[in-house]
């Protein structure tokens, strides 16, 4: 029997093209969606093996993203999830991968090769997209199977947290009583840890996880990881 598949991108010619592409390779398409409200219905009414989904589709009253992804994971555990983007935030990516994706698939790679990122979601196996391996390899941010913050220390992760909540270094540090000058070292610390190279990378990682306390805050994770953060 063929593997059964659902495609969402809110970019039609790109399910289109997905699905030619899928069913010249024995792949039964079983829904297709263009926004987070129809990916969660073809979810319910359809049993399938393999869920492709682009991971920015804003038109739904859903939310898309890592919110969207963690959704999928919590009612479906048993499909494999392919992650269509053009992400190039190394930290988002790598907490999709913490999440249980287990394919990225650069959407300005040549679609031909999307069943093999398919192939390896429905047999359990991991795939990414080369440029995508750079982008890890770069960034020094797939080493180990570790979450990302375990690779943040305490005070880094407490410095974040706050950077999240909307605070400026200068409130972190009076509120901390650290210096500013430690903050903003701590600041750089984690961002370098995470692979992000700028303030716009760190807002949109901050976007996609839960501040908590320092036990629970976890990347990309509605509930506690329940590893304490190492120290550098």
């Amino acid at each position: 029997m063929p593997s059964t598949v659902i495609i969402a991108d809110d970019h039609p010619v790109v399910v289109a093209g997905v699905e030619t592409i899928l069913k010249a390779h024995r792949y039964d398409v079983v829904a297709r969606a263009h926004d987070t409200d129809t990916l969660f219905e073809a979810l319910s009414d359809n049993p399938c093996d393999v869920v492709v989904t682009d991971y920015s589709m804003p038109e739904g009253i859903q939310p898309d993203g890592m919110p969207m992804i963690r959704r999928i994971r919590a009612i479906r555990p048993d499909i494999g999830i392919v992650v269509l983007t053009m992400l190039s935030n190394p930290a988002i990516l790598r907490s999709l991968l913490d999440m249980g994706v287990a394919a990225i698939f650069d959407k300005r790679t040549n679609l031909r090769d999307i069943p093999v990122a398919v192939h390896a979601a429905d047999v359990g196996r991991s795939y990414l997209s080369p440029a995508i391996r750079r982008l890890f390899h770069e960034a020094d941010c797939a080493a180990g199977h570790d979450e990302l913050i375990t690779r943040l220390s305490p005070r880094e992760i407490e410095v974040l947290r706050a950077f999240a909540q909307g605070q400026g270094l200068s409130d972190i540090a009076e509120r901390m009583g650290r210096s500013f000058k430690t903050i903003s070292r701590q600041k750089r610390s984690a961002m370098a840890k995470l692979g992000l190279v700028n303030d716009a990378q760190l807002y949109q990682y901050l976007a996609g996880v839960r501040a908590g306390t320092i036990e629970d805050w976890s990347p990309a994770t509605g509930t506690a990881s329940g590893a304490r953060p190492a120290t550098p």
